[in-house]
């Protein structure tokens, strides 16, 4: 259970590193990106959202209090540097940030036993739930997703020949498949068990998971599809 402003990241918390929030951060909301695309003859401007969001930037400000403030201030390092765990927590529980960067400035020493130094978090878009869910389909499905931003799935599909897969009307055909292939939508690629590229061999759109109802279905020599995807959260 995490406390009032502590933070966890990486295996550890802040606290236990002996790191205590100046001030609560400014947490940035999700705004979706857009254009601003002037028309002549008409007043103002006409907006064309992009359907992509920024990163989550989000800085903090450390306390460190120690009496041996070079030996925890590198445990704090690796903490920031050796990372194993990219998830942190801050607020809330069951929803995590996903650190894509991290940028921290040098160690402002006040006294022997106390320093001060800021760490900005580089996040994912969205935040998401802290569970990886998997289902296993082998015949048409609809799968509710709760989350009220767009989750990026794998499928992992056992098979063999020309295979189709349809989400929501949206078809993605992979030729050729050998026993095994995955679809990473987060990545954007198509794989196979040796993690070779299959992108030569598909036609269409990766698909995305989207709030509410979500029908899947398949054309083809599949005997089962293992689906895989976090829920995400604006």
């Amino acid at each position: 259970m995490l406390k009032e402003g502590e933070l966890y990241f990486n295996n550890n918390t802040s606290i236990n590193l002996n790191l205590f929030l100046e001030e609560y951060p400014s947490i940035p909301i999700a705004t979706e990106e857009y254009e601003e695309i002037p028309v002549e003859g008409r007043s103002g401007l006409y907006y064309i959202n992009k359907g992509t969001y920024p990163d989550k930037i989000i800085p903090f400000t450390f306390t460190i209090l120690s009496e041996d403030m070079e030996i925890d201030f590198e445990r704090v390092y690796e903490w920031l540097t050796e990372i194993q765990d990219n998830r942190m927590l801050f607020g809330r529980q069951d929803r995590c940030y996903v650190v894509k960067k991290i940028l921290f400035e040098n160690l402002k020493k006040e006294f022997k036993s106390i320093g001060e130094f800021e760490v900005t978090f580089i996040c994912e878009p969205f935040t998401r739930d802290l569970d990886l869910i998997s289902n296993i389909i082998t015949s048409t499905s609809t799968l509710y997703y709760q989350g009220n931003a767009p989750s990026e799935p794998l499928f992992k599909i056992y098979g063999s020949g020309n295979v189709q897969i349809i989400v929501n009307g949206e078809t993605m055909v992979i030729n050729d498949v050998d026993s095994y292939v995955e679809i990473d939508s987060n990545l954007m690629q198509v794989r196979n068990s040796d993690l070779t590229s299959k992108d030569d061999d598909t036609l269409g759109d990766f698909v995305l998971f989207e709030k509410g109802k979500n029908i899947i279905s398949f054309v083809g020599t599949i005997s089962k599809i293992i689906i895989e995807y976090y829920v995400r959260w604006k």
